[in-house]
């Protein structure tokens, strides 16, 4: 699916989704990659301007997706935040 075929729907679902988990705090490894993954999947997020906003590597990122070496939990709400305001 790409970001041209989402629907206006769908994109505020999943930002209301970002919305609860940045709220909740507790976001779990799995869940946090799939976040990840998704945004940048389905929502087209721009990898460029997520690592640049973020100081990180393309392997970073990689790793992140496949939920390994991931950020402390403490950052993760900050994180999906900026994803959200960039959706």
């Amino acid at each position: 699916m790409s970001a041209d075929n989402i629907s206006s729907f769908e994109i505020e679902s999943f930002r209301k989704r970002l919305s609860e988990l940045a709220q909740s705090g507790a976001i779990d490894d799995a869940l946090f990659a799939d976040v990840i993954y998704t945004a940048m999947s389905n929502f087209g997020i721009d990898e460029t301007m997520f690592r640049d906003s973020f100081g990180l590597s393309k392997g970073a990122v990689d790793r992140w997706m496949q939920a390994q070496n991931l950020p402390q939990p403490a950052v993760r709400p900050k994180i999906i935040i900026w994803i959200k305001e960039n959706l």
